[in-house]
């Protein structure tokens, strides 16, 4: 009866109606991206399908650390803070481990579809072990099914990838990444309907990352795998991909461009803007992931139709980088909410632009047949730094015991990475010149 009442609250607040118009608005979006490049029936439910999949992970993944680390009393599991970092950082400890593999396996057993359920299993099966005992244990099972998932998009991109020109790739990478913002959309009002009390129901959020998973898995049994019955993978070729200087450097860039973007965001952030010196909102919290993945969404559609073009690709990464220090310094200084939840939005346009350019150079240096390897590879170095992201908030703890803990230990690991940040500008106005640059911009 109680959940009843609060539903109702919930909207007459007027919260349902916001979510409606931001998910029309998407849904507009998607519509005119559809009919702009001509997307195909396989094309469009590969788009819902992510939508769905990636939505089971975004129900849960922002609020890992939160509810790991706050007092029984108000919903949480009163868990140390050394050990939540280990819970939140076995997302990207996972997923070094599994982003290569998954793509040799796929390559191997000519099937990326029942990979893609595997991991809908996962999540659904580790979900539910939170729900019916939450501990350290299932919630580090669950961290790692969300891992192992989140290593499931780069199959999406490369699936999807292939269903256009290979000079079309980076427009691709646009707009496949319009699916995490309607995937926001959709979870964010649950988000906030479920903590929106004085004590959180996490569970609740955790139940429903279930039946999303159920329900994505239903939709892939209807996909037509796109996989060419040819093996692709070579040690040869491996190696050769490796070594390739143009590709090593855009696999190093993602390490240290993943560091920034998971220190500064998603539970990090939801974590830091739960702190008593911040005190943000509960709708503000639920809406942090959707800022961060509308202006993502801008700029990941920005940057294929416009930035590289138009200021090429030195120049647009810096400022990419710039936009996401800036964030960094300010949630280092600041503590204001409302100014740090429109401020996230830096971080998003940000990232936005690193991570698509990126990706978009790392799918179009090679040749069709290579773009699963080359992808799986760029996407384990893109692993480390989000191990890393998570995991540096136990470091910090371990190196400054007793020293730095609530507020501080966020703004502490902001202020490093606003540091980090302006070495990665200065390292690439210096190197990315001459051959260098001309190789990237080829």
């Amino acid at each position: 009866m109680n959940q009843l009442i609060n539903f109702f609250i919930f909207a007459s607040n007027g919260k349902v109606l916001v979510a409606l118009i931001t998910f029309i608005v998407s849904l507009v979006l998607t519509l005119w991206l559809g009919k702009k490049y001509h997307l195909n029936k396989l094309q469009m439910l590969m788009f819902v399908l992510l939508v769905l999949f990636w939505a089971s992970i975004n129900i849960i993944r922002s609020y890992r650390r939160v509810y790991a680390i706050s007092d029984v009393n108000v919903g949480g599991l009163g868990i140390d803070g050394i050990v939540t970092a280990s819970i939140v950082s076995a997302y990207g400890l996972i997923s070094i481990f599994a982003r290569l593999p998954i793509f040799i396996l796929s390559d191997w057993f000519q099937n990326r579809k029942w990979f893609i359920a595997l991991a809908l299993w996962a999540i659904m099966l580790t979900s539910i072990y939170v729900v019916v005992k939450p501990d350290a244990t299932s919630l580090y099972l669950s961290s790692l099914a969300l891992g192992l998932g989140a290593s499931m998009l780069a199959l999406f991109n490369v699936m999807f990838s292939e269903t256009f020109d290979a000079k079309d790739a980076l427009i691709s990478v646009s707009i496949l990444s319009v699916a995490p913002l309607m995937a926001e959309f959709l979870v964010a009002p649950l988000q906030t309907f479920a903590t929106m009390d004085v004590v959180k129901n996490y569970t609740m959020l955790w139940t429903l990352s279930a039946v999303l998973a159920l329900v994505a898995f239903v939709l892939l049994l209807q996909l037509k795998d796109n996989k060419t019955k040819v093996t692709n993978f070579k040690l040869s070729t491996f190696f050769r991909i490796l070594v390739t200087p143009r590709f090593l450097f855009i696999a190093l860039f993602g390490v240290l461009v993943s560091f920034v973007r998971f220190a500064t965001s998603q539970a990090n952030m939801v974590a830091y803007a739960r702190t008593d010196l911040v005190n943000m909102s509960s709708m503000l919290v639920a809406y942090l992931d959707v800022v961060f993945t509308l202006f993502q969404l801008g700029a990941g559609v920005m940057v294929g139709l416009y930035f590289k073009q138009k200021f090429g690709v030195k120049w647009t990464l810096v400022f990419g980088l710039a936009l996401s220090g800036i964030f960094a310094l300010i949630g280092g200084l600041m503590t204001h909410d409302i100014t740090l939840f429109f401020a996230y939005g830096l971080n998003g346009f940000g990232y936005g632009i690193t991570y698509n350019l990126l990706l978009g150079l790392a799918l179009s240096s090679f040749i069709k047949e290579e773009r699963e390897m080359s992808m799986g590879i760029y996407q384990t170095f893109f692993a480390v730094g989000i191990y890393y992201g998570d995991q540096i908030y136990g470091l910090v703890m371990q190196w400054v015991k007793g020293t730095v803990e609530g507020a501080a230990l966020y703004q502490s690991v902001f202020l490093g990475t606003a540091a980090l940040v302006a070495v990665l500008i200065l390292a690439v106005l210096i190197i990315v010149n001459g051959k260098i640059q001309q190789g990237l911009e080829q």
